[in-house]
């Protein structure tokens, strides 16, 4: 009995630090978009620095070319203590955001741009470091339900620009270069709270599977949607009155605490769970990884099954009530013939990791050579470039775009966005709650679906942009496409190309970001200037009207049916494995 309170002690710690590692890339999460914020001080940038469009543009490339360089974080995240990530992610952003305040906001002289470049990389590089390990808490110690786990950690992110935007207007509402020291400090105070709970540990977590899993995610997702549609209406009320932006920045700190709930319910009322469980799906395979984990030795097998028997009230030895589980020797076999033996982890390793392996299907694992040479990762690579990419190219140039048509509340049709954008990624993972609908259609298609109304909104922007409701409603929808998007492409990875090599793999996809952000942003940028020469009335490095970015958005429209005509193509090669991963979920 000892032993058995032993286990059950580990598992109620392991229940309770799976939940808590959520809430806090949560709350991670909801302050390292700051990407999204880049076109609200950008006009800044562009008057300090005393450059063009290109050039602006150049910068805001440089922040996504910092995703280049994301494959690290990835595999750093494989190597290193989630403490130290996360203080590499804060250290870059602190230093590449913080010198860019010191400069716009002229406590330094305007530092050259070479040094504004390297300061933009290393802020956008900072942001692959939060990611990655954020991904990696969503998808590793949720693997049974990733991809709602995946869109509710990601969907935070959304909330970030509407977080700076709402403390810059209560401190300084006309100081837009705020925002760049709102960046640097306010993710270190985050991510000291974070470090403290966040574990990237799934396997304790499948010993048993827990019937509220699916139940506490209802709960959460509740709270996303009305966290999301609170800051939506928010964001169409008038701004610029203190007592209501504090009172909704107090509303939203109640809604980030609320999902406190959860972890707090699983360490208070684990016993009584565990007692009245009438899960019967044992996962004995990970018995021996478990004995390393928890820390004492189970090699005494009618222990293990003493333990599992109680707190499922099971009777293994009674075919009708359970399925008896393997024996040692069999999983010790079985995890010979996957190659996963934890006895032997570095020689198996080693063998694994082998370049020279041919490229093996989707669903298997891929390590970095295998993945570069499969078609399917291709086919995903360039379906990205085509939606999620081509979103976040049009919310980088954004400032520009409004100031172009002479609109002038940049931060607040920003912020709305970026609310929009968390809605997005609520509903992306909205379908894992009915598997039928994702048995009929492969995840890979959810990234065209989102695609689809991107093309109009494109069009209709080029044809009539300079009319304040086309611009918003356009706008909304590209920004709610964008974050669905960046939101499935999360559990998609890890879906057709594993989960070991995951953070270096799905680092890779979305690199196109960078070469999105060189290739459509310069393009932008030589319409803009051009536009703008032939309007020289308009002052100084200044483009007004339609013309300035209407061929550019049809470009940008153009590269959406090239994207739909590859994902038809990718879905119909990966329906077959997802076929089978909902099939296996159901029956389980």
């Amino acid at each position: 009995m000892e032993n058995t309170s032993m286990f059950r002690a580990r598992a109620a710690s392991f229940n309770f630090q799976k939940w808590m590692s959520f809430v806090a890339a949560i709350w991670i999460m909801a302050i390292s978009g700051t990407n999204f914020d880049f076109s609200i001080y950008s006009s800044d940038l562009k008057k300090v620095l005393n450059i063009n469009q290109i050039k602006l543009n150049n910068l805001a490339q440089a922040s996504d070319l910092g995703k280049l360089l994301g494959w690290v974080a990835g595999f750093a995240c494989t190597v290193l203590p989630t403490w130290a990530v996360l203080g590499i992610a804060v250290s870059l952003g602190f230093i590449g955001y913080g010198v860019q305040w010191l400069a716009v906001s002229g406590i330094i002289q305007p530092l050259p741009y070479y040094v504004m470049y390297i300061l933009c990389f290393m802020a956008g590089n900072s942001i692959c470091w939060f990611n990655t390990v954020c991904f990696k808490v969503a998808i590793s110690n949720f693997p049974s339900c990733r991809g709602i786990a995946a869109g509710l950690s990601t969907s935070y992110s959304g909330l970030s620009t509407v977080i700076y935007t709402n403390l810059s207007s209560v401190i300084n509402p006309a100081n837009h270069s705020l925002y760049l020291l709102l960046n640097a400090v306010v993710p270190v105070v985050f991510c000291a709270i974070g470090a403290i709970f966040i574990n990237i540990n799934p396997e304790p977590y499948s010993v048993v599977k827990h019937q509220d899993e699916k139940k506490n995610m209802y709960i959460f997702t509740f709270t996303a949607l009305v966290t999301a549609l609170y800051s939506v209406v928010y964001e169409f009320l008038p701004h610029g009155l203190r007592p209501r932006e504090l009172l909704y920045m107090g509303v939203l700190t109640a809604l980030l605490l609320s999902i406190l709930y959860v972890p707090l319910k699983a360490l208070l009322s684990w016993k009584k769970m565990a007692r009245n469980s009438s899960s019967r799906v044992i996962d004995l395979d990970v018995v021996s990884r478990v004995k390393v984990q928890v820390g004492f030795s189970i090699t005494d097998q009618s222990i293990w099954k003493q333990y599992i028997e109680e707190i499922n009230n099971v009777d293994f030895n009674n075919r009708d009530h359970a399925e008896k589980p393997k024996g040692i020797e069999d999983i010790e076999a079985d995890k010979m013939e996957n190659g996963i033996e934890q006895a032997g982890a570095s020689d198996m390793a080693a063998a694994d990791k082998s370049f020279l392996k041919p490229v093996p299907p989707v669903g298997e694992e891929h390590n970095v050579l295998q993945l570069v040479r499969s078609v399917d990762f291709w086919l995903y690579y360039l379906v990205y470039f085509c939606g999620g990419t081509v979103a976040l190219v049009y919310i980088n140039n954004l400032g520009q775009i409004l100031e172009s048509l002479g609109y002038s509340k940049t931060p607040v049709l920003v912020a709305l966005v970026s609310a929009l954008g968390f809605l997005g990624r609520i509903a992306s993972g909205l379908p894992d709650y009915f598997k039928k609908i994702n048995g009929r259609l492969p995840r890979p298609a959810w990234l065209g679906i989102w695609m689809v109304p991107m093309l109009p909104a494109f069009v209709l922007m080029a044809l009539c942009s300079e009319r304040k409701w086309v611009l918003y409603l356009c706008t909304a929808i590209i920004g709610t496409s964008a974050g669905a998007i960046t939101s499935v492409a999360v559990p998609t990875s890890s879906e057709l190309f594993g989960m070991e090599s995951f953070g270096v793999n799905h680092n890779i996809v979305i690199s196109n970001i960078s070469l999105g952000s060189l290739l459509l942003g310069n393009m932008a940028g030589l319409v803009y200037d051009r536009s703008q020469k032939s309007n020289p009335g308009a002052g100084h490095d200044l483009c007004l009207g339609m013309d300035c970015y209407a061929k550019t958005f049809l470009a940008w429209g153009c590269v959406c049916p090239f994207g739909l005509i590859l994902n038809v193509i990718l879905s119909l090669r990966t329906r077959k494995l997802y076929n089978s991963l909902y099939t296996n979920h159901t029956s389980t």
